[in-house]
Formats: C-alpha cells, sequence, structure tokens
C-alpha cells in the first residue's frame, strides 16, 4: 500500500483533539464565468502535486494513505458546510473536503482542509495552486517540497531555552461561559470586513509609530477579550510561518511549518491603547530577536526519531497547546480565477466551542479581514463580534489620535 511519510510537525495538531478539531476553513463567494467542471479539474490536478490532500491520516507512525483517486468524497454539492462538515473524519477522509452551493448566478464555495497536513501559510498556497490550475489548466513542473532540513540546521543555529511556563501563562485571558447546555451549542461563523480605506490607515499609522499591523491587531484583540476577562494580562501565542527563515527561491510548500510567538504583557484598559501597543511591540520584537518561535518546536524536532508518539504527543501539550483564547494571523491572501469575481472571502480556523474563542485575520483585496468559526448559541455569537467591533473601534481610534499629531 501506498503511503506518503509525514514530518515532525504534523503532530502538533494531533493534541486535544476533543477541545478542537484541526480544520482550516476557507470561504468565497464566486460570480462571472466561473467554470465547475474547469474548478474540479483544477481540484484533481492539485492531488497530482499534493497527494496526500486524497489521503487518509494515519495517527500510529504518521503517514498519510490515499483513500480516493477522484472526487467522491471530496466534493459536495448543496449542502451546509457549517452542518455537513461534523461528519469529516481526517483519520478516514481525504484531508480536503470543498461543498459548492449556488446564490443566485454566484457559486459559494468552502473550502475545508487538514491542519494536520498543512498550516495556514500551506493553506494559502494551495489556494493559488489551485488558482493556477484553473487558470491554466497545468501543474506540469510544480513540487511540493516538506522537508524540514532547513528547521533542524536552524535550531542547531539558535539556542533557545524551552521553559513550560512561556506557552502556560499564569494569567491566561478568558471569554465568559454563557451556557452550559451543549445541545443549545451549533456551528457559526461570523466576518467583519474592515474598509480598504481604514486598513490603508492603519498601515500608514502603523508605520507612523514604528510599530507592525500585526502587533496592532494582538494588542486590540487582547485588550477587546480584557473587557470580559479578570487579568491585567494580555497573553496570546502568535503563530508564526517560518518559511521565511528558508534560504534560496520560495517553494511550494503544503505543510506544517508554523511555530509559535508567546507573549504575556501587562494590560491597563483604563489607560490609553497605545500603551498596550508598545508592549506588545516590545514583547514581539525581543521574541523575533532571539527566535523565541523555536522553543515552541523544538523538543518535538530534536527527539522525533527516539521518542514513542505519545510522547511526542506530549512534548506538543507542554509547548503548544491548545488555548483556550487564540489568535491567528493568516496575513495577505492572493489568488483569483480568470473571468470571475470573488467577494465575500474569510479565512478561519477550527470551530471553537464557546467560552473558547478565536479571532482569525486575514487580508484579501487591500482589506482586512476579522472573522471567528465557533461552536456556541446566538448570544455566544453576538459576545463573539462585540469583540470584534471592538477591536475595530479600538484601531479606528488609534488612526484618529496619531493623524492628529
Amino acid at each position: 500500500m501506498v503511503a506518503y511519510p509525514g514530518e515532525p510537525l504534523n503532530i502538533l495538531h494531533t493534541i486535544g483533539l476533543k477541545e478542537l478539531y484541526p480544520i482550516i476553513r476557507v470561504h468565497f463567494c464566486v460570480a462571472g464565468s466561473f467554470d465547475e467542471a474547469r474548478f474540479e479539474d483544477a481540484l484533481m490536478k492539485c492531488a497530482q502535486v499534493a497527494p496526500e490532500i486524497f489521503c487518509k491520516y494515519v495517527l500510529a507512525d504518521n503517514s498519510f494513505v490515499p483513500v480516493v483517486d477522484d472526487l467522491e468524497g471530496v466534493v459536495y454539492q448543496n449542502l451546509d458546510p457549517d452542518i455537513d462538515i461534523s461528519r469529516w473524519d481526517l483519520f478516514m477522509d481525504p484531508q480536503i473536503r470543498v461543498y459548492l452551493n449556488h446564490h443566485g448566478e454566484e457559486a459559494d464555495v468552502t473550502i475545508f482542509l487538514s491542519h494536520i497536513l498543512t498550516d495556514g501559510a500551506g493553506a494559502k498556497q494551495l489556494l493559488q495552486l489551485l488558482a493556477t490550475a484553473y487558470n491554466t489548466r497545468t501543474v506540469e513542473g510544480i513540487v511540493n517540497h516538506q522537508d524540514i532540513d532547513w528547521l533542524r540546521k536552524l535550531l542547531a543555529e539558535h539556542q533557545v531555552e524551552v521553559k513550560k511556563e512561556t506557552d502556560h501563562p499564569a494569567k491566561p485571558l478568558t471569554m465568559p461561559k454563557l451556557t452550559s447546555n451543549k445541545e443549545q451549542q451549533t456551528r457559526r461563523t461570523h466576518r467583519l470586513t474592515l474598509s480598504k480605506k481604514l486598513t490603508a490607515q492603519l498601515i500608514k499609522t502603523s508605520h507612523k509609530t514604528g510599530v507592525t499591523i500585526n502587533d496592532l491587531l494582538m494588542a486590540a484583540y487582547g485588550q477587546a477579550v480584557q473587557r470580559f476577562s479578570a487579568t491585567d494580562q494580555i497573553s496570546l501565542a502568535c503563530p508564526t510561518d517560518m518559511r521565511k527563515f528558508i534560504p534560496g527561491p520560495e517553494e511550494l510548500r503544503v505543510a506544517n511549518h508554523t511555530s509559535r510567538y508567546n507573549i504575556s504583557v501587562y494590560s491597563d484598559v483604563q489607560q490609553p491603547f497605545a500603551q498596550a501597543v508598545r508592549a506588545v511591540h516590545d514583547a514581539m520584537v525581543a521574541n523575533k530577536q532571539s527566535f523565541q518561535c523555536l522553543a515552541s518546536v523544538k523538543t518535538l524536532v530534536d527527539n522525533y526519531d527516539r521518542y514513542s508518539l505519545a510522547k511526542l504527543q506530549q512534548i506538543c501539550e507542554d509547548n503548544y497547546h491548545v488555548r483556550t483564547i487564540s489568535y491567528t494571523n493568516f496575513g495577505i491572501v492572493d489568488f483569483a480565477f480568470a473571468g470571475c469575481q470573488i467577494s465575500d472571502f474569510d479565512m478561519l480556523g477550527s470551530y471553537r466551542r464557546a467560552p473558547m474563542f478565536q479571532v482569525a485575520v486575514s487580508t484579501y483585496e487591500a482589506q482586512l479581514i476579522f472573522a471567528f468559526a465557533m461552536i456556541g448559541t446566538a448570544e455566544e455569537e453576538r459576545v463573539g463580534n462585540v469583540v470584534m467591533l471592538t477591536m475595530k473601534d479600538l484601531l479606528e481610534k488609534y488612526v484618529l489620535e496619531f493623524s492628529e499629531n
């Protein structure tokens, strides 16, 4: 039987499965001359380059084994993705699942990817591969790379210190528990898209104040959640794409190449938001200078060939555990289908059962997009929306403050 071996970082998202199913959700609407047959052919071509997407994941030996050779069990028509996705089993089914629905002349596309197979950056690259296959009708010469030789070298060059408390903060952020009846909770997604004007203003202001857009977003998210949390700390894990550390030209890497920076900074919501931004910025600068992100994967990579799977999963729990309140920034997403117009884009992480919560940020067509995927009640969804609206309000005030100086 054919099997494709996994790499150490595939194991990162096999922990805490009862709390969090490891998936990435991409959604968009397509208008114009969208050709579904051409789209499905493009999916088949993607499987030629990254055959693991048509495989089940075998936890026992960290491998991917083919289960389909066509789109049966991959593409579904006229089903609600947020309801039907509960049937998806990464250990029995393909690592990709696509839902095609129609609203008038628009096609509504939802793509789910296994987070065991790939991270957010890899998901973006797969989207680009899908668009390339659709637009050019070929993937000839494109090769997917999953090796981590570059990471082993990086770990040897930077002797980072691994501390369990770094990933297990003493004062974590929390959200209120509004119900104890899980039967009332359903899968929900919510999106808030910032205007192009505000997005451009944020970029300009970040340059003016010497911080990154990500610093601003983390501070805004942290303070928004603090309004529901009895803590004076913003403690967040910030996933980071390690592909930027790989020397040479950029390659297709549908794989897990993500580690994370961990910050815990003092934040008083009664004081100017700019102080929280500066604290987050300073913490991130220090982390980047010390390559702190490598600490989250060092023990796993160093011991992959020596320890049992159970031990490796415990290492992941110690250094990369599922946080109740989490944050991710997928960065800029760039793809398009020839002759089509794409709207209503969002990119999300896994559905988190409230009071667990995550805001996922992405940028598409020069607009910042905040979104969350939740298992919760209508009331819990409203609270999640309040968090995103509070983020927007804090960012607007930051822009206004520094535009007046």
